[in-house]
Formats: C-alpha cells, sequence, structure tokens
C-alpha cells in the first residue's frame, strides 16, 4: 500500500551560503537524495508523501522487491524568500482558491496534451486532466470507438482512428497514444502545453511485466523468479524474430517509445541526445511518479491553476498484486536491464534531472507549498471518505484561497478513466443518453464483481488459514503419527473434523480425544 508520511524539511546554510549551495546543490540531490546513476531508488532521505509508484498502481506488489518512494528533501535555503506583505496580499483568488498564488497576472492556460505512458501513474494523471476538462468544458481528442482507451497506439495517431467532431480545436488529449510533434502541435490549440510522466525504468519494468503478462508471454510461469529469468537474457526474449515483428515492446524502451523513439533497437548515442534535446523542447514538463505531488505542485504553476485542479483520489489505481514471493535480483541482471532499456534510463536520468532543476529554479518555500497542497489533499480526501451530504469550505494558504468542496465532487474525484470517457464521449455525441447510462451501469457492475471477487478470495485465504491451524494443532496431539493417513484410512473425514471444531462444537482437545477413540474402535 501507499505510505502517506508527512514531511519533515531539512535546512542548509545561511544567505551567505547561497552561491555554494546553488552550485552544489543538484549534485547533493541527484546522488544523495534517492535517485542513483543506475537508475534504482534509494531511501537515504525521509521526505514527504508523494505519490508511490503505481500503488498509485502496484507498490504492493509481492513478487518484486519492495521499494520506498520517498521525495527528497528540497532545500529552502538555495535561495533567500524574498515575500513581502504586499506580495501575499497581491494573490488573487477564484472561485475554487486561487490562481497560481505568486502572479496576479499568470491567466490560467486550458489546453494540454499528456502524453500517457503505460504504467507510469498515467491512469491518476489523465483523471485530473479529465475532471479539469470536463468542468471547464473542452475539448477532448477522442477515438471513433468512444469510450476506449486507445488512441493509436502503439502504431500512432491517424485520422481513420479520430471521432470527427464539429469544434474549431482541441483542448484536451489523454489517451494512449504514441507522441508525433507534427500531427500534435497541429491538431491540438496553438497555447497547448504538453506534458507526459516517466517512471525508473527498473520499477517500470516489474509492473509492465506482470501487468501485461510476459511471464505467460515468454512460458515463464513456472519459474520461482520469472522476471530474474527474463533478466538474466532479455536480450533472448526482446530479440526473437516474433518480438521484432512487433511495432512496440511492453518491456523494452517502452516510455521512450510512447515519446516518440520508434527505433527500439535503435541506442545511437548522439542520436538518442537528439531525441531527448527535441522533448526538452516540446514539453515544458514532465512529471515523475517517484515525486508526483511535486510534479503536479509545478504543473499547477505551469498551467495557472489553483490546488482544487489538481486534487485527486489517493486510492492506488490499477492496483496489482501477485501470488509469488518476493524477488531480488542480481547486479547482473539489473546491468542487463540498463543495457538494453539504455534509451529509457537515458530518458529517465535526463528528465529527472530536469525536475529537481525546475524544483530549485522555483520560489524558496516549494516545500511549504508542496506541503500545504498535500495537507489539502489529504483533507479532502478523507471529507469524501465519509459520504459527506453537505459542503465544507477548507482554508486556503497563502498560495491558495479557501476551497469549497461539494459532495457532487467526491464522485467525480472518485471516477475512473472509463467513467470520464463515458461522460466526455456522451457529451460529445459520441452515442445517446440511453448508452451512456448502459455504460456506466456495466461499469459499476464490473467494479461490484471485481471488488466481491477480491472479498471472496480474501475470506477464502483467512478460512484456508483457520482450517490449516485447527488441523495443525490436532496433529501436534498424536506426535509420531501420520493423523491424516491414519483418519482416511479409518473412514474419517478431516475436512467434517475441521469444521466441526471451527463451528465450536468441539474444542481442539475434545476432538483429538474423541478421534483418539474413533481410530481405535476402527482398527479392532
Amino acid at each position: 500500500m501507499v505510505m502517506w508520511n508527512f514531511p519533515c524539511k531539512r535546512k542548509i546554510g545561511t544567505a551567505s551560503t547561497t552561491l555554494l549551495i546553488l552550485t552544489s546543490v543538484f549534485v547533493l540531490l541527484y546522488h544523495n537524495l534517492g535517485i542513483s546513476r543506475q537508475g534504482t531508488t534509494r531511501s537515504s532521505s525521509a521526505d514527504t508523501n508523494l505519490r508511490a509508484a503505481d500503488a498509485i498502481q502496484d507498490d504492493s506488489d509481492a513478487r518484486v522487491t519492495k521499494e520506498w518512494r520517498d521525495d527528497a528533501v528540497i532545500n529552502e535555503a538555495a535561495v533567500e524568500n524574498i515575500h513581502t506583505e504586499k506580495d501575499i496580499e497581491n494573490r488573487v483568488l477564484n472561485a475554487h482558491g486561487g490562481t497560481n498564488g505568486f502572479n496576479p497576472q499568470c491567466k490560467m492556460k486550458k489546453s494540454i496534451a499528456f502524453m500517457k505512458v503505460h504504467k507510469a501513474g498515467s491512469h491518476t494523471t489523465a483523471c485530473i486532466l479529465q475532471r479539469f476538462g470536463y468542468e471547464q468544458g473542452l475539448n477532448f481528442v477522442l477515438p471513433k470507438k468512444c469510450p476506449s482507451v486507445n488512441l493509436g497506439f502503439p502504431e500512432g495517431m491517424t485520422n481513420k482512428i479520430l471521432m470527427k467532431q464539429n469544434v474549431d480545436e482541441y483542448n484536451i488529449l489523454v489517451h494512449h497514444t504514441v507522441y508525433d510533434r507534427v500531427k500534435f502541435h497541429k491538431l491540438m490549440a496553438p497555447d497547448t502545453q504538453f506534458i507526459a510522466i516517466l517512471r525508473e525504468p527498473l520499477s517500470h519494468l516489474k509492473s509492465c511485466f506482470f501487468y501485461f503478462r510476459r511471464d505467460r508471454r515468454f512460458a515463464l510461469l513456472t519459474e520461482k523468479n520469472p522476471l530474474g529469468k527474463y533478466l538474466d537474457n532479455p536480450w533472448l526474449y526482446e530479440g526473437s524474430k516474433k518480438a521484432k515483428k512487433k511495432p512496440a515492446s511492453m518491456t523494452k524502451n517502452l516510455q521512450s517509445y510512447v515519446l516518440g523513439w520508434k527505433e527500439r533497437f535503435n541506442q545511437d548515442r548522439e542520436e538518442v541526445r537528439k531525441f531527448i534535446s527535441q522533448l526538452d523542447s516540446d514539453f515544458p514538463l514532465i512529471l515523475i511518479l517517484e515525486y508526483f505531488d511535486a510534479s503536479l505542485v509545478l504543473l499547477r504553476r505551469l498551467m495557472c491553476w489553483s490546488f482544487y485542479n489538481i486534487l485527486y483520489d489517493r486510492q492506488p489505481r490499477n492496483e496489482q498484486t501477485y501470488s509469488k514471493p518476493l524477488s531480488m535480483y542480481t547486479e547482473q541482471q539489473l546491468q542487463n536491464h540498463r543495457n538494453i532499456s539504455w534509451v529509457d534510463y537515458q530518458l529517465y536520468d535526463h528528465f529527472n534531472r530536469s525536475l529537481w532543476s525546475k524544483i530549485q529554479a522555483a520560489w524558496p518555500d516549494f516545500q511549504d507549498e508542496l506541503e500545504a497542497f498535500q495537507q489539502l489533499n489529504h483533507n479532502v480526501n478523507s471529507y469524501c471518505a465519509g459520504k459527506p451530504k453537505k459542503m465544507k469550505t477548507f482554508p486556503g494558504s497563502k498560495w491558495n484561497g479557501p476551497v469549497e468542496i461539494k459532495p457532487e465532487f467526491c464522485e467525480d474525484l472518485k471516477k475512473e478513466r472509463l467513467q470520464w470517457d463515458n461522460k466526455i464521449c456522451h457529451r460529445a455525441h459520441a452515442y445517446g443518453k440511453d448508452k451512456m447510462l448502459a455504460n456506466e451501469a456495466r461499469f459499476q457492475k464490473y467494479k461490484e464483481n471485481k471488488e466481491n471477487t477480491v472479498t471472496t478470495a480474501t475470506k477464502a485465504k483467512g478460512t484456508q488459514r483457520k482450517s490449516d491451524q485447527i488441523l495443525n494443532d490436532l496433529k501436534k496431539r498424536f506426535p509420531g503419527v501420520d493423523l491424516i493417513a491414519v483418519m482416511t484410512k479409518s473412514g474419517i473425514p478431516v475436512s467434517k473434523v475441521v469444521t466441526a471444531i471451527k463451528q465450536g462444537q468441539y474444542t481442539v482437545d475434545g476432538a483429538a480425544q474423541r478421534l483418539k477413540t474413533l481410530i481405535q474402535n476402527t482398527k479392532q
């Protein structure tokens, strides 16, 4: 499950050390605060509750190494605090609690294209953007087969895939596709901000490998550690004739592919450098899943939004659980992955550094702003968890005015991507109201069945554990005896005895004494 620890701040130096800090802060952040050059995450610093990796989607994945994803400490003393009381008084508020909180002249941007990278927290991010676009009455780029998650993946977007809409320009793009700068810049409104989200490559591989059933595809289901077996020689699986025929691999440089690197077997350093440089130019912000909340605060500033616009449901989306035991990986296996997905590692390392450069360049109280947003998001989630009937106003901060939350908003906060697609497609006249309601009913039934299945499986596991404990207690009463074999030979149903004890008809000692008598009588 996601760990939600409130941040502790660390202040370093004074104004006299500012120059030294500015030149060294990046090195400290990069080497000591969570991201190593090898791309693995270390928890050397405790900090804020930024959204953990796909739990959002799968931090509870029992088949992979548990990795705690704590935000690196944001050093507040890197730049002197130059706020004045007049600065604070000049902050402008809107109906949901303010604009960007720093520049009263900052005008809200409404057009945004989001490159939805699989298994990188993109579901949660997409829901934030879908809610914003729907509330603002914006035009979405939609697939012809609406609702559908696919807008041209893995082949790329074409006119045949797009739903024809009678609109002047498009403002929001949130579906799975492949970035094509020429097509997308022609398609979207002129002021569109392009963003994406990335995830640490090894963590991303773990999630993709099991979510897309690569253990089955690669005939590794019987392996104790399927992913470890894959990492022993990933080229064996990625370089096969069958794999090469597919336009994309879900386990090799997938993040780069979504962002337009279609030559997944090409790792030419100069071409990769140019590719990343072009993305740097096209994308004013690329979110990092391991620092999700900080990324959202930067997004808020980029778009001149309020905290209200980036609130999100903290319940995991597409959460994964597995029956395989925890697996560890050798340094050689990790190196193999760095080699075969080298482009993804270069991409992640670059934009992870870019994110921290933006944080460093932000106002000196960025950490406090981050905490204020996290506290508000926590409070709103707690309010919504109680199934409220009345509106509640949450107090503001110097970054955001008071925020009014109605019970109806809680329903929107909890909506999943498909539910938003359904509403958005209906509004775009993709089909009639009756079909929208039918789809919503099917989705709710699907969720109920899924929840019932999980509940039933959990209860079954609990029941089995209790039965196993009772049987073990019985066996202890017959040391040196194969109790199951004796009971079977004697015609005494094991399940019937265990059930009788569970129902309170007998104690374990009472059942053992009765069994002893029955077994003796059977022998006679």
